[in-house]
């Protein structure tokens, strides 16, 4: 089906790999909002990662209160913890070369150098 996300479409963006890895990296419980002020984006665009995300099996929210609280699956983990290999893979050789990670990646709008929790 057309309207049914494809993985490769969801992570060729940066905001769902980000959110991937925002969710990895916390030590905290980690909700929507947190999600849209970490990555920088609207709410409503962090929720529709989240929808995707799960329905692709990558996360689970569970409600608490007003909040739905967000964990990774183990597939999740396994995409977060290659990502922050690769993230971490590209700055290395950023550095090695002598480029600033800022603003090799902020043609694009970027903030995957940025990811600091």
């Amino acid at each position: 089906m057309k309207d049914e996300p494809k993985m490769k479409e969801i992570f060729l963006n940066e905001k769902p790999v980000m959110t991937l890895v925002t969710i990895r990296k916390s030590r905290e419980e980690i909700y929507g909002s947190i999600i849209s002020r970490k990555i920088d984006t609207t709410y409503a665009h962090a929720v529709k990662i989240i929808s995707q995300m799960e329905d692709e099996g990558l996360l689970q929210s569970e409600k608490q209160g007003r909040k739905k609280i967000l964990t990774l699956t183990e597939k999740g983990k396994r995409y977060s913890d290659l990502f922050i290999e690769m993230l971490e893979l590209f700055e290395e050789n950023m550095k090695e070369e002598n480029i600033d990670g800022d603003v090799l990646l902020s043609g694009a709008g970027s903030k995957l150098s940025d990811n600091k929790l």
